[in-house]
C-alpha cells in the first residue's frame, strides 16, 4: 500500500474479527515501530505484547474507553524508559505509536490508539499493575491489533488548508 494511502485510509478500529493475527504481521508492526525516529537517539520505546485472553481482559479494564480493547487477538502496551529519555519519551513513543498504526492499517491489520498516560495517573497505575511494568518506565497507550470486523468505509482526504498557517499565523 502506498504511504500517503495509508495516512488518508487509515481510521480508528474498535472491532475486531475472531481471527489471530500471524505472526509475521505481528512483527512487521512491532518493527514499524522500532523505526519510529526520537530524540538524540535515545530509543526509550518498549513494548509489551499481550496476547493472553485474562491480560487483554485486564487491560481492557484501564477505563471506561478501553474496553474493546478485549475483543482484539493482541494488545500492545506501548511504554518508555524514561531513564533514557526523561524529557522526551512521551514524543519518541508517539512517534513509535503513529509508525505501529500505520503499518497494521498497510498490512490489512487494524488498531485504535488509547491513550493511557493522563493527568491523575491512575490508568497508568493500572496496566501497571497488570503487566508488572517497572516505575520509571511511564505507560503511554494501548493498541488493540487485529483484523477489522468489518470493512471501514472510504472517506476523503481531510484537506489541511484549515490547519496550516503560513508563515505568520
Amino acid at each position: 500500500m502506498d504511504l500517503m494511502r495509508a495516512i488518508v485510509d487509515r481510521s480508528s478500529v474498535r472491532s475486531y474479527a475472531d481471527r489471530p493475527v500471524p505472526p509475521e504481521l505481528l512483527e512487521q508492526v512491532l518493527q514499524a515501530g522500532v523505526c519510529a525516529p526520537s530524540a538524540n537517539n535515545s530509543r526509550p520505546w518498549h513494548i509489551v505484547v499481550a496476547q493472553r485472553e485474562d491480560l487483554r481482559q485486564a487491560l481492557a479494564q484501564t477505563h471506561e474507553w478501553s474496553t474493546f480493547a478485549a475483543g482484539a487477538p493482541v494488545v500492545l502496551v506501548i511504554c518508555g524508559d524514561r531513564r533514557q529519555s526523561e524529557t522526551y519519551w512521551i514524543e519518541d513513543c508517539s512517534a513509535a505509536v503513529e509508525n505501529m498504526l500505520l503499518a497494521a492499517h498497510a498490512l490489512g491489520l487494524a488498531s485504535c490508539w488509547i491513550a493511557v498516560r493522563g493527568e491523575t495517573g491512575e490508568s497508568e497505575r493500572h496496566v501497571r499493575g497488570v503487566l508488572g511494568i517497572p516505575e520509571h518506565v511511564g505507560v503511554l497507550a494501548l493498541l488493540p491489533l487485529g483484523y477489522p470486523a468489518q470493512a471501514a468505509a472510504a472517506r476523503a482526504p481531510r484537506p489541511a488548508a484549515a490547519h496550516v498557517h503560513r508563515e505568520t499565523w
